[in-house]
């Protein structure tokens, strides 16, 4: 089945739903910048932050405090708006959303340069406007399976990195692993549900390792993807749980990530004209 106007503006109200329930989410942690009230900033070692330090935005907004609910509104109000305009005008809506991905970055540069998460969790957000950015149905096929291509090396290579600095042959990695990052958690939360599993896996380290095991085969099993899209959707079922147990057992919260297994559904539609075939289809 080829993929139609119809796809893509379903793709897209999905994508808009994923947004804001990541952002109500977020609200309700309070992890939007104006809750943060960030006072401090930490430099990455990357280019690009680094050039973007040079104009000072991030100092000016912790000298102007009021700015911070300005740079949310700004964040969580465009995919609306960019919808409003893409259901009437979809040639002007992707114009809009350059506008769009301009102000991502902007944001997520300085949300992530702030001590509250990594930028690698914001990647969705920085590259998925770029698809919205396409005014044509080819380009949006071509754009929608590079996203694709994109998270199937994301997260291979965290596989291949385990590999690589010897933590997959190493039994008691995973029990360290737990200990180093939930010290403080174990310390001041001893009674906590999510602390009773933590110290349950430290305390039992070849369960421990098998987990690491099962989540290394997860991330590996990724390569699949670059040969054919038949197993898209059992990648789908693998990247949803390891986001699921990576909150319950390292407490971190990838739901940013989430929106990129629209691009493994919605991958299985082949190009509009009969062009441009993705290897495996």
């Amino acid at each position: 089945m080829p993929l139609t106007a119809k796809h893509r503006k379903r793709f897209t109200l999905w994508w808009i739903i994923v947004f804001y329930l990541i952002a109500m989410i977020k609200w309700m942690q309070g992890q939007w910048l104006y809750q943060l009230e960030p006072f401090m900033f930490s430099t990455r070692f990357d280019g690009i932050t680094w050039l973007m330090m040079q104009s000072g935005l991030h100092i000016w907004i912790l000298r102007h405090q009021a700015t911070l609910l300005i740079w949310d509104i700004a964040f969580y109000g465009f995919p609306l708006l960019y919808y409003a305009v893409f259901i009437r005008k979809p040639i002007a809506a992707a114009r809009l959303a350059w506008i769009w991905l301009a102000v991502n970055w902007l944001y997520v540069q300085c949300y992530t340069l702030y001590p509250s998460n990594s930028i690698e969790a914001h990647i969705g957000w920085l590259l998925f406007p770029l698809l919205f950015c396409c005014s044509g149905m080819r380009s949006f096929y071509l754009v929608l399976h590079g996203l694709r291509y994109f998270f199937l090396y994301f997260f291979f290579s965290a596989g291949i990195w385990k590999l690589a600095n010897g933590g997959a042959f190493a039994p008691a990695q995973m029990s360290a692993i737990l200990l180093e990052q939930h010290k403080e958690f174990l310390v001041t939360s001893p009674g906590y549900w999510q602390s009773n599993i933590i110290r349950a896996l430290i305390n039992m380290p070849l369960t421990s390792f098998i987990l690491y095991w099962m989540g290394l085969v997860a991330e590996l099993s990724f390569a699949t993807g670059f040969f054919t899209k038949r197993y898209d959707r059992a990648l789908f079922v693998f990247f949803a749980l390891f986001l699921i147990f990576d909150y319950l057992i390292m407490r971190i919260p990838y739901i940013e990530v989430s929106p990129f297994l629209l691009v493994l559904l919605y991958s299985h539609l082949g190009s509009p004209e009969g062009k441009y075939k993705v290897i495996g289809e």
